[in-house]
């Protein structure tokens, strides 16, 4: 009977140490892939000089390809193409989700994944 009462009361923490190590590299994962298709939509932006929908789809479904959820992918940047020489704000945006195996205090408070980044605008306007 002892053998049982230490098992249920020890079984949380073997959990604990036994996932938790898998889920923050999971975590972690994910903030590189979102990271790298940041940087790589805002020099899409820069070349364009404004995010269009092509660059937005092709984004969103690279992503998708990699199991991000569509419908919770936030992309935003300049609708009206900007000029060479100013600078472009684009941002991504996706909900973190759980990052601990118990919450027992609380304390896993729901956070985004959010890249803010700012470049400069390559495009250069055709002119007749």
């Amino acid at each position: 009977m002892k053998a049982v009462i230490a098992f249920v009361i020890l079984s949380p923490f073997f959990l604990y140490f036994l996932f938790q190590p898998s889920v923050e590299r999971t975590l972690q994962y994910r903030d590189q892939v979102l990271q790298k298709k940041a940087y790589e939509a805002a020099h899409l932006v820069a070349l364009d000089g404004r995010l269009t929908e092509e660059v937005k789809e092709e984004i969103i479904g690279q992503l998708e390809k990699a199991y991000f959820r569509r419908d919770k992918i936030d992309l935003k940047g300049p609708a009206i193409a900007v000029t060479r020489g100013e600078i472009i704000e684009v941002s991504l945006q996706y909900p973190q989700g759980p990052t601990q195996i118990f919450n027992l205090f609380g304390s896993d408070e729901e956070r985004d994944y959010y890249y803010p980044i700012t470049i400069m605008s390559e495009y250069i306007e055709e002119r007749p």
